[in-house]
């Protein structure tokens, strides 16, 4: 089986609450099916709740450590949320161009979060409440609470419009990207309220993060899964499983199979 042995290594980046080793079945099954399927695969073990900086230069560290240990020129990196963020500075402002041969973003907010920044001016502490609500879906869900918000602030439209100006893409380094979308609020009951909210605000949406807002590079486009209700944001990782799909059926490590078979099919 050889359909995702890639010419580089494979190196999946987490999102924000989670730490590869606080939580190991972050991806789920992804893991160990790419590896079924020849690929090579390893994790930026980056801080659950750093800075974009900090996180970068984790990510940097332990991409440097993949390369020399494993005897590999660069590492193709397939990012979750923040963690493509994570990367985007990682490879551009650290110098990671010589040692990423591409880069994958999977339902990263490139464009931010604009109802972060309509919260954040509304008075009664809106934009506190939907941080104190996230980090009851990381208690709940295993994952770890910061903190501060700061972390969560670099994810508002505002800073990223900033970010984007600063942190320009390598012309060394092939980059595409994933969206993820809810095709109802019954896709996720955790993800629901805050769906519906995007909705209204950015158009269609993964629970969190909206479609447009994803974009960037060669947009691949907006992946559903198999059912009509669609994929949350936490849901694409594998981790987890809208109801609606049928046990034993469809498996989202199909979607990471396909995607790691094309890039071996660009050469990377």
């Amino acid at each position: 089986m050889n359909k995702c042995d890639t010419k580089y290594p494979i190196v999946l980046v987490h999102g924000i609450g989670y730490s590869d080793e606080e939580y190991p079945d972050y991806w789920g099954d992804v893991p160990e099916n790419l590896r079924s399927e020849g690929a090579k695969v390893f994790f930026g073990r980056q801080a659950a709740f750093g800075s974009i900086e900090e996180s970068g230069e984790e990510l940097l560290e332990n991409v440097e450590k993949i390369c020399l240990e494993n005897d590999a020129e660069k590492v193709n990196i397939i990012a979750h949320s923040k963690g493509g963020l994570d990367a985007r500075y990682m490879i551009s402002v650290l110098g990671g161009e010589e040692r990423v041969a591409s880069l994958t973003t999977i339902a990263t907010p490139h464009h931010g979060i604009a109802v972060l920044d309509e919260m954040g001016k509304k008075p009664f502490g809106q934009l506190n409440r939907f941080y104190n609500f996230f980090n009851m879906v990381l208690r709940i869900s295993g994952g770890q609470v910061p903190e501060s918000n700061s972390a969560y602030e670099q994810m508002s439209a505002d800073y990223m419009e900033v970010f984007n100006e600063m942190v320009p893409d390598s012309p060394r380094v092939y980059y595409q990207s994933y969206a993820c979308e809810m095709k109802s609020s019954l896709a996720d009951p955790v993800f629901a309220r805050f769906h519906r909210i995007v909705t209204r605000k950015q158009g269609k949406n993964d629970g969190l993060v909206p479609v447009e807002s994803a974009k960037w590079g060669d947009f691949r486009g907006a992946y559903t899964g198999p059912s009509s209700d669609g994929v949350s944001h936490s849901m694409v990782c594998g981790n987890r499983k809208p109801l609606s799909w049928k046990k034993g059926g469809y498996d989202v490590t199909e979607f990471y199979v396909d995607m790691v078979a094309r890039l071996k099919h660009l050469g990377y």
